[in-house]
């Protein structure tokens, strides 16, 4: 089930509305920041060529990708309830990133 903030316009992470805060000088019946955030889905790919130039020089070629298939990864949601931000994922790993290398060794 989705529902949005009325107070924000935003989709947050968990329904807000099944936390109160707690009256001055009483404990609340949770943990502080209990919950656990979107997991990650991280695949990195690395392909490396050697190609022999001669008996004694080598020519290297690599690649490296970072978050190949590209996956949308999430921060934790606030976890602070008197944040205007409670329950609200505000930030993201960076998206996929790519490196190309090459070497000569000899």
């Amino acid at each position: 089930m989705r529902w949005v903030d009325t107070r924000t316009g935003t989709n947050p992470y968990f329904n807000q509305s099944l936390f109160t805060k707690e009256l001055l000088g009483q404990l609340g019946t949770s943990s502080r920041e209990f919950f656990h955030g979107p997991g990650l889905n991280n695949w990195d790919l690395s392909l490396q060529k050697d190609i022999r130039l001669t008996e004694s020089k080598t020519l290297q070629l690599r690649s490296e990708f970072f978050d190949v298939f590209n996956h949308t990864q999430f921060g934790n949601p606030t976890g602070n309830i008197l944040s205007g931000a409670f329950g609200v994922v505000t930030s993201a790993r960076s998206q996929r990133i790519g490196q190309v290398a090459a070497k000569i060794l000899f």
